[in-house]
């Protein structure tokens, strides 16, 4: 401690105005450009897509959560299957997708009604392989994981 006392120690923020500026800029942004309420009202119209695509589709799929942030959940006994053939398909499609959705300020109602035109034939899909009573077989890897269980 007594070498620091011939020396500067700089204390929280004194030097650096970087991190409380740039927080401080995006908070504005955000502010301006009403970011939570295009994140809510892209969301949901991902939620309501995921609910009437699988009604039309006849399968049985619970989504949940809030809309920036929303799951869907195939309601069958291997829903890890069907999350893989999912993802498989979208990958197919062009799109890096699972059964979650984290909405962004990026995007807009083009690329939600793109995503929606891809869910469309993979739901078709998936209902049409459960209904062959071996959705498993159309797989090309492995089949996912559960969250954090490949862990323990």
């Amino acid at each position: 401690m007594e070498v620091a006392q011939d020396t500067f120690i700089s204390s929280t923020y004194w030097t650096d105005r970087i991190g409380p500026s740039a927080a401080l800029a995006t908070i504005s942004k955000m502010k301006e450009k009403n970011v939570p309420q295009h994140l809510i009202y892209i969301g949901k119209k991902v939620q309501e897509g995921w609910s009437s695509l699988s009604t039309e589709h006849d399968l049985d799929v619970e989504v949940s959560g809030i809309y920036p942030l929303g799951h869907f959940e195939f309601k069958y006994d291997n829903p890890l299957v069907l999350k893989t053939l999912f993802t498989q398909l979208m990958l197919e499609k062009g799109f890096l997708a699972t059964t979650g959705f984290y909405s962004s300020y990026s995007h807009k109602d083009e690329d939600v009604e793109g995503f929606l035109t891809a869910v469309d034939s993979t739901f078709g899909f998936i209902s049409k392989a459960i209904n062959e009573g071996n959705p498993e077989k159309y797989l090309k890897g492995p089949v996912c994981h559960s969250g954090f269980k490949r862990l323990t």
